[in-house]
């Protein structure tokens, strides 16, 4: 005897394999990261969670420093922090492209980059004082969860493209003595020509 399947039932279950194949495929293809970030809710907009800071609206650069780890990973200082509405969030690049998500208050962020060290804008907890983030490195045989302490100085904050900008890393002093060798050597020639 030969079942009859009604057009309907066939349907549904071409949709529900067709779907299954679909999410399979975006979690091992396309969105790794989903499928490791342990239940934390994926987050959207890293200024939401952020600390309120008296600081005008811009983009400043911050000495940020990193305890945790192995210490074989490190982040760039300074670090880009970009602040909205008195809202501050932060630009962490990895020494690694191996983080695939980031965990900051309870929340997940993924990579705003591809390709090259990892970077991520999360929200900026505090300033002056250390806080608490978690990054996932795929760098070991298995995906670790790793847990590390940034702490960002507000001394050290400078509006980014300002001519204050260079001063972490070509001192006054050192602008001096150039320009003091520079204009000896120049009044050296014009008397040897004379």
């Amino acid at each position: 005897m030969v079942r009859k399947t009604g057009s309907g039932s066939v349907r549904r279950s071409f949709v529900t394999s067709l779907l299954a194949w679909a999410l399979m495929g975006a979690l091992l293809l396309g969105v790794p990261s989903l499928a490791k970030a342990k239940g934390e809710p994926l987050a959207d907009d890293p200024y939401s969670d952020s600390i309120a800071l008296a600081w005008e609206d811009g983009t400043y650069l911050v000495d940020v420093s990193m305890e945790g780890g192995s210490g074989k990973a490190s982040v760039s200082s300074p670090a880009k922090v970009s602040v909205k509405e008195g809202k501050a969030a932060a630009e962490i690049e990895w020494s690694s492209p191996n983080y695939d998500y980031m965990v900051v208050a309870g929340k997940t962020y993924l990579p705003i980059n591809e390709g090259g060290n990892s970077v991520f804008l999360i929200p900026l907890l505090s300033i002056d004082e250390p806080f608490d983030v978690v990054g996932d490195t795929t760098a070991m045989s298995k995906p670790h969860e790793v847990a590390y302490r940034l702490a960002f100085d507000s001394a050290s904050a400078v509006e980014a493209g300002s001519a204050n900008a260079l001063g972490n890393t070509f001192p006054l002093p050192v602008m001096v003595g150039c320009v003091a060798a520079v204009g000896g050597v120049l009044a050296l020639l014009a008397r040897k020509k004379q």
